[in-house]
């Protein structure tokens, strides 16, 4: 199943432990993984990034096409480019810095601000 979806073993056996560990042990559809190994408890995409990650406005649209709104997580750099706008922003539900820098147009920082969850850096260019 795993290579079916284009997935790792260990990271659906990990993703199961990590549901289990928070108390989502009662996921019995069967279509476990289904956005890319990485739902919440709600069922919401989160992207989560540990290294880096440039997203344009055409990326964020197509997630948002593929998986819904969604949520960010980081803990590496990601990078905003410029032609991200306001449209773009409201396909994503939040934006977890937990470490590590996201770079955001210096036009849109007050928008990052308001979705945004802050333990690392949110800078502006």
């Amino acid at each position: 199943m795993a290579k079916k979806d284009g997935k790792r073993v260990a990271d659906l056996v990990n993703l199961a432990l990590k549901d289990f560990l928070d108390g989502d042990n009662n996921n019995n559809d069967g279509d476990f993984g289904k956005k890319s190994g990485n739902p919440t408890n709600n069922g919401s995409f989160v992207l989560r990034n540990d290294g880096e990650i440039k997203l344009s406005k055409r990326d964020i649209f197509g997630l948002k096409r593929e998986v819904g709104r969604f949520l960010i997580e980081n803990t590496g750099r990601l990078i905003f480019e410029k032609d991200t706008d306001k449209d773009s922003l409201k396909h994503i539900e939040n934006i977890i810095i937990h470490s590590g820098t996201v770079e955001v147009p210096r036009a849109l920082y007050h928008l990052f601000l308001q979705i945004s969850e802050i333990h690392g850096k949110l800078e502006k260019y």
